[in-house]
């Protein structure tokens, strides 16, 4: 799936312009944390501390001026455009884990929408 999507990478871009960026963050945030409620079901909540994020690059486009204009994210230390794991999952119940676990596996779902709109996106984990 991964090839389809870099080879058909600039119709997706083009695709994903017309879409409301309000959609694609609903649509990212819900596989997020599915993807954590999923994982915490089945593993429980590894305590292996963390952080994580989603980095976007490059930071432009019209869903990334979405997120600056809600205010949601910030400058990536290398540039692009950083999405925190605590963003996307808001008053999640999980929301405020440590677990480093559970914030790469929501930040790769999260990504891997992005990607599907053609989004150069990727989720970010570092230990604590």
């Amino acid at each position: 799936m991964l090839k389809t999507l870099e080879d058909n990478k600039d119709l997706l871009k083009f695709n994903a312009e017309g879409v409301d960026p309000g959609i694609i963050w609903t649509e990212a945030c819900v596989a997020g944390k599915t993807a954590v409620e999923e994982y915490h079901a089945k593993h429980g909540e590894p305590m292996y501390c963390g952080f994580g994020h989603v980095s976007i690059r490059p930071a432009r486009g019209k869903f990334v001026n979405f997120l600056k204009k809600v205010d949601m994210g910030s400058a990536g230390y290398n540039g692009g455009w950083n999405v925190s794991y605590y963003d996307i999952m808001d008053d999640h119940p999980l929301s405020h884990t440590q677990s480093l676990d559970l914030k790469e596996i929501c930040c790769d779902a999260f990504a891997e929408v992005l990607q599907k709109y053609g989004l150069d996106a990727y989720g970010v984990g570092m230990a604590d």
